[in-house]
């Protein structure tokens, strides 16, 4: 009887040495597995801060520096128009081909070669570059949202979470680290960019000369004609490009190195991918026939246009004339801080009062913006006017850039890939149009154009969301 007892405590010994081995197994793995998951999110993050933190100041800064020619604004412009093309038939082969670490690698590489091209700004170098980073920017993104959305869904089958509540964490994350890369952006323009010193002679003489027509008024053609103080020395230029070339190897070489890879599909579905890409471009076109998607038009080229505006003509026709280019990157610092504020804001806002009034309250605010921009005219001395200005905008652009896209999801939920394949389509438009527009026209009549797209885009919502809630109700009855 002993013997039996003893051989019992024996094996129940050893069963509980082995379950303790395999638990201790498995956390250590569970740990690891953790450990892997957020390293790749903190190389995500990274990564995208350091790029964005060059190509994103650089290009706020295009039309003040790059001014010959318009080369600047003109790459810009290149960069959107190559992007519909590129966000309709490039993400799905590429990411078939090279999976999504080394799809990202490749294209991080235009954004180099865009910012390196800014060292010495000639068309034949900034154009070409533009149009590699407009076809690298749909992959790129694509890419990013797929490895952290598979890298949240592994995660949260791991824990036993809701996917949703993973891959939200992740996604907050990331932005939190993207966002803020316009505030140290363009920190390290204001801190390295400096004014061509003059004597105290030859200011009092070019001082006669000096563009007085700052504000609604400007032109660029006759600002580059007058032009002859406020200009920047070229070799901060330069320190400035060299500085945001480090940046932009260092983020490529981080994903390089630390990020694992991830694929998708295998090689032997490229041509699949080829025929979806067909069949999204099909689908793009028939979704113009939804009266939602052309009543939405009109708000979605607003986008675009709002977020040109800023960098193209705010920063040269308000900042760059009234004080130097300088001074663009602080104060877009104070549009950064406030669009990442907005941004958490108006996602909790929206829960609680509803999608129209965050809507509402933007399309106030915008138009309080571009009515005083109408009648204001900056100068030196009212410099804390363009911070609050800049900071109010993009408070705005929160509520724009956030809630639109929201309702695209909501409102075709059906038949999203098509319908944010038109979200990108006619934003880009925007972006395209005030690029390309700017170098002949005053700022007064690009504000007349914000108004009118801002008018029959606030239109168009809420006729759409009129017929939304209508469709919602007669669903509740239907049911009750």
């Amino acid at each position: 009887m002993t013997s039996i007892i003893s051989d019992i405590e024996l094996k129940s010994q050893l069963d509980r040495t082995i379950i303790d081995n395999h638990v201790r197994n498995g956390s250590e793995a569970m740990k690891q597995f953790r450990f892997q998951t957020y390293k790749n999110l903190l190389v995500l993050c990274l990564a995208f801060l350091l790029q964005f933190t060059a190509f994103g100041a650089m290009g706020n800064l295009q039309s003040s520096l790059n001014t010959e020619a318009n080369v600047g604004v003109n790459s810009l412009s290149i960069i959107y128009a190559c992007l519909i093309f590129s966000s309709i038939f490039l993400p799905h082969p590429l990411i078939a081909i090279f999976g999504l670490k080394w799809t990202l690698v490749l294209c991080q590489v235009p954004y180099l070669l865009y910012v390196a091209a800014n060292y010495y700004p000639k068309a034949y170098l900034m154009y070409p570059a533009a149009a590699l980073v407009g076809l690298g920017a749909a992959p790129l993104w694509t890419s990013k949202c797929s490895y952290l959305t598979e890298t949240g869904t592994t995660y949260a089958e791991m824990k036993r979470v809701h996917k949703d509540v993973i891959i939200n964490r992740f996604f907050g994350i990331f932005f939190m680290f993207f966002q803020s890369s316009q505030i140290w952006g363009n920190l390290i323009s204001f801190l390295v960019l400096k004014p061509i010193e003059k004597d105290s002679n030859e200011t009092l003489s070019n001082e006669k000369q000096r563009y007085n027509k700052c504000g609604a008024d400007f032109s660029e053609k006759e600002y580059r004609g007058a032009e002859v103080i406020n200009q920047i020395d070229r070799t901060t230029i330069n320190i400035l490009c060299i500085i945001y070339i480090c940046i932009c190897i260092c983020s490529i070489l981080i994903v390089a190195i630390f990020l694992n890879q991830r694929r998708k599909t295998s090689r032997d579905k490229i041509s699949a991918m080829l025929r979806d890409s067909i069949r999204l471009l099909i689908s793009s076109i028939r979704q113009m026939k939804n009266i939602n998607q052309l009543l939405l038009i009109p708000l979605t080229i607003w986008s675009g246009l709002e977020q040109s505006f800023l960098s193209a003509q705010f920063t040269k026709g308000f900042v760059s004339c009234t004080l130097n280019a300088k001074y663009v990157g602080l104060i877009l610092i104070a549009y950064g801080v406030c669009d990442s504020i907005g941004s958490l804001s108006f996602g909790q806002l929206v829960k609680y009062f509803g999608r129209w009034p965050c809507f509402t309250i933007a399309a106030i605010i915008n138009y309080s913006l571009i009515i005083t921009m109408f009648v204001w005219k900056p100068t030196e001395n009212e410099i804390a006017v363009l911070f609050v200005l800049a900071g109010l905008w993009g408070l705005a652009d929160a509520v724009w850039q956030t809630q639109i896209n929201a309702f695209y999801g909501v409102l075709f939920v059906d038949n999203s890939e098509a319908a944010f394949s038109n979200y990108r389509l006619w934003e880009s438009m925007g972006f395209v149009l005030f690029y390309i527009i700017t170098p002949y026209i005053r700022i007064r009549i690009a504000l007349i154009i914000l108004l009118v797209f801002l008018t029959f885009g606030m239109i168009g919502y809420g006729l759409t969301e009129y017929q939304s809630m209508k469709k919602s109700k007669k669903v509740r009855a239907i049911s009750s």
